[in-house]
């Protein structure tokens, strides 16, 4: 019996001791770049998982695997807190993770660098911080995290070796440091399954040295394992690392950045939707995006370059431009200088102290220039359905369309008959128009305009198509307007209306099925009418 006792307690002790000692990070070295899965941001996932955070990827079947595991605990003070701190002072998103970044390894997590004034105040106390890594602390040893951190290792290995092995080589901080021309202590990329999107966090050692992190879910999977991919990775990296040397710089310039508020007001709305409702955010932002694009185009991705510009001036980014130009200056002087990103920062700053003394309409407020997707993308838009169609069910169907698409794009977007908006000032509004020339009365008052001409099963461009079931899908600028956008989708009859998905950016495609386009293309944009221009435009037969 004694023996039977001292062997229980042998064993108990050894696994005290097993769950006791330091979890650490699996990692593997990709160039400059660890990747890691960190036992402190599993530990963090498991108790927001537990306590309904909204910000956890609850998909996969490793959050599942983690809720099965962890069940038993979820009564424990670190899920209250959890709940009440986001509750109470709004301590969520990347709040939660820069405290478990400056803490010890798991289970002791223990404080080893000061909190941050920001984390402070988004907690509410520094009392609430440490009440918090306590709380985290008594989880991870009464729950039991290292057995279930122990059982999980060979799948959070599996993780990193496929992310690494899929950058085959290519070291994105190199990238990095080398267009910057300066370098940080350390990257990491920490991954885990149950995060929801990424966060790029920097924490500043006690000697002024930073290290940089992305913490991050996935984007691929192989053989059921989660892994970052290459080009996503490294997309990825160039955005949120570069936030790293941006926003640090542009706090040294409070007052310049104050100078030149005036310069948020036309673009507010926009930014406060996105979450960047300061204009110190959105100047970061404009940078940080500005230097992605570059960095794209110096390692030859010029079509991914231009795709992201694209993007940005439709997100309203609308200084990125000048931003853009100023940044070459940085490169030719870094290569024949050799000066660095942090050298150079006050000619950034000074442009937005330019801009903010000049006329800035055409970028706050610029011609249109399509293509569809600019008009298709915009949730603040009047949509005008057809009204005269002798063939009633092809004309209720459009307006039925019509209403989908409304709802689907919320209050924002406006629903009006051809008959209403042939009397409404719609100068300052986007405009999606459906049906028929001939029975949209709004298109057929403005069809002189149009570059197009539909007669019967005919519908001409700078060729000549005919079908009974033909469409034309294309964009021009508002009539009253030409710094809004108008989308004509018609077609040669309005049974022929429906929903699709478009294959390619362009400002005019013609088709049967989507799939098997018969033209698009881009218009050559003259001042008073677009036209099709003979060379210019993309044939599929």
């Amino acid at each position: 019996m004694l023996k039977q006792i001292f062997l229980h307690l042998i064993v108990a002790s050894l696994l005290y001791r097993a769950e006791a000692q330091p979890l650490k990070p699996v990692a593997e070295k990709a160039g400059a770049l660890t990747i890691t899965v960190d036992p402190r941001m599993e530990l963090l996932c498991a108790v927001q998982s537990l306590a309904d955070y909204p910000y956890v990827n609850r998909q996969s079947d490793y959050n599942k695997k983690l809720m099965q595991f962890f069940e038993k605990d979820s009564a424990s003070e670190a899920v209250k807190l959890t709940q009440q701190l986001a509750k109470e002072s709004g301590f969520v998103h990347d709040g939660p993770i820069d405290l478990i970044l400056r803490l010890s390894e798991v289970p002791a997590l223990k404080q080893t660098l000061p909190f941050t004034k920001r984390t402070i105040e988004r907690a509410g106390s520094i009392e609430n911080l440490d009440n918090y890594r306590v709380a985290l602390k008594k989880f991870a040893t009464r729950s039991q995290f290292a057995r279930f951190w122990n059982n999980t290792l060979p799948y959070y290995q599996k993780i990193v070796e496929y992310t690494a092995s899929d950058l085959a080589g290519y070291d994105p901080v190199k990238t990095i440091e080398s267009y910057y021309n300066e370098p940080k202590k350390s990257y990491t990329v920490i991954l885990s399954p149950s995060l929801m999107g990424g966060y790029g966090m920097r924490v500043t050692d006690r000697h002024n040295r930073m290290d940089i992190y992305g913490c991050l879910n996935t984007d691929q999977v192989k053989n059921g394992i989660p892994f970052y991919s290459k080009d996503g990775l490294s997309n990825y990296l160039y955005h949120e690392f570069s936030h790293s040397y941006v926003n640090p710089l542009t706090d040294n310039y409070l007052s310049a950045v104050n100078a030149t508020s005036a310069l948020f007001s036309p673009i507010r709305d926009e930014m406060t939707a996105g979450s960047y409702g300061s204009w110190i955010t959105c100047i970061n932002e404009h940078i940080v995006r500005a230097v992605h694009i570059r960095i794209l185009q110096s390692t030859g991705e010029e079509k991914a370059a231009d795709n992201l510009l694209e993007m940005e001036k439709s997100r309203r980014f609308v200084y990125i431009g000048p931003i853009l130009n100023k940044l070459k200056q940085f490169e030719y002087e870094r290569d024949n200088r050799k000066i660095t990103f942090t050298e150079f920062y006050p000619e950034l700053m000074a442009v937005f102290d330019s801009l903010s003394r000049s006329d800035n309409n055409d970028l706050t407020d610029p011609l249109f220039t399509g293509p569809v997707q600019t008009v298709l993308g915009k949730q603040k838009v009047v949509l005008i359905y057809p009204t005269r169609d002798n063939d009633t069910t092809a004309l209720k169907n459009v307006f039925n369309y019509t209403s989908n698409i409304q709802k689907m794009k919320g209050d924002a977007a406006v629903l009006f008959p051809d008959t209403t908006a042939l009397i409404t000032d719609l100068s300052d509004k986007w405009l999606i128009a459906y049906g028929t020339v001939e029975s949209n009365l709004f298109l057929k008052m403005h069809s002189g305009l149009f570059p197009f001409r539909i007669t019967g099963d005919t519908i001409s461009t700078n060729q000549k198509f005919v079908g009974e079931n033909l469409r034309l899908i294309t964009c021009l600028p508002n009539p009253q307007n030409r710094r809004r956008g108008l989308l004509v989708n018609t077609a040669t009859h309005n049974r022929n209306i429906r929903g699709v998905m478009i294959p390619v950016k362009a400002d005019y495609l013609v088709f049967e099925e989507i799939d098997n386009l018969l033209q698009y293309g881009e218009y050559n944009k003259g001042e008073s009418q677009w036209k099709y221009t003979p060379g210019l435009n993309q044939v599929s037969k």
